[in-house]
């Protein structure tokens, strides 16, 4: 899945694992759902840091934008993530994230508030959590859009609707409803198209 030519259809999820494993370290966990028609994401970001006396243990429902980097031949392109969050009606967390064109691993920037002051984390790697799964479904490594055979909408939202529920974050759980609802919406089309592929496919298989 590269930079300009991803399909404009469908949300898909990722899951990072950003930090350098260096004891004392802090980990950061980000979940997003990316929006490709509104280059958008909405997700959770969870850092910790074991190390410390009291232990670090941040939540933080995050949101924010991505966009494609263009760079010089014969360089590939880069995808860039800006967001931010909070935990309740507090902002706590900023991000800047600059992915390879595949998605797959990246370099990042991020701050978070300990509860009494802002820290700044530079330059740390970003990598694919492998262990990203949906409750109902395996969900791919891969990044992209999702398609399953007959799939129920909750093995795509799962993760993240049930993680917008437990939180009480009114403008999350409606942001989330109104993603579904496009990817619902979209169905009677992508099954319009799937039905000419397979006619295709078919025209083909008999030559």
């Amino acid at each position: 899945m590269s930079g300009n030519t991803q399909t404009e259809i469908g949300l898909f999820p990722v899951s990072y694992l950003i930090g350098t494993n260096l004891e004392g370290a802090p980990t950061l966990l980000l979940n997003l759902l990316v929006a490709p028609p509104k280059h958008s994401v909405t997700g959770s970001a969870h850092i910790v840091n074991h190390s410390t006396h009291p232990a670090l243990n941040v939540h933080s429902h995050v949101h924010g934008d991505y966009t494609y980097l263009t760079v010089m031949p014969p360089s590939e392109g880069r995808i860039l993530i800006t967001a931010q969050g909070h935990s309740g009606n507090t902002p706590n967390f900023k991000l800047h994230l600059v992915l390879n064109h595949d998605w797959k691993q990246g370099i990042a920037n991020y701050s978070y508030f300990n509860g009494s002051a802002w820290v700044e984390v530079d330059n740390v790697p970003a990598k694919l959590n492998p262990e990203l799964k949906s409750r109902y479904f395996p969900l791919p490594l891969e990044p992209g859009p999702v398609i399953l055979p007959n799939p129920p909408i909750m093995a795509l939202y799962g993760v993240p609707i049930q993680s917008a529920i437990a939180s009480g974050d009114l403008a999350h759980m409606k942001t989330l409803a109104a993603y579904a609802r496009q990817q619902l919406d979209a169905q009677p089309q992508l099954r319009k198209e799937l039905d000419a592929l397979k006619a295709e496919i078919a025209k083909l298989d008999r030559k």
